[in-house]
């Protein structure tokens, strides 16, 4: 199963409504170097590469596509756990 992160799901500087996924006190620890590091220490398959989140289209961010077998809600509360 393939799984689509964007950067922006952890953007403290959005809202919730704009596409923030985690808590305020969390994203303010996110670093795109921190998603990288927790998501091979996870032994998840993944690349990065540039582009826009679609609700908040005039910011650059980074996206992550993910090979395995867990759902989009189970990744972010592992990251957001690890962060």
């Amino acid at each position: 199963m393939k799984v689509t992160l964007y950067s922006q799901y952890f953007n403290h500087k959005i809202s919730r409504r704009l596409g923030r996924k985690v808590p305020i006190e969390v994203a303010k620890k996110f670093s795109d170097q921190k998603l990288q590091d927790i998501l091979k220490s996870l032994n998840i398959d993944f690349e990065v590469r540039e582009g826009h989140y679609p609700r908040v289209s005039y910011e650059k961010c980074n996206i992550y596509n993910i090979e395995g077998n867990l759902k989009k809600s189970t990744v972010i509360k592992i990251i957001e756990r690890k962060l």
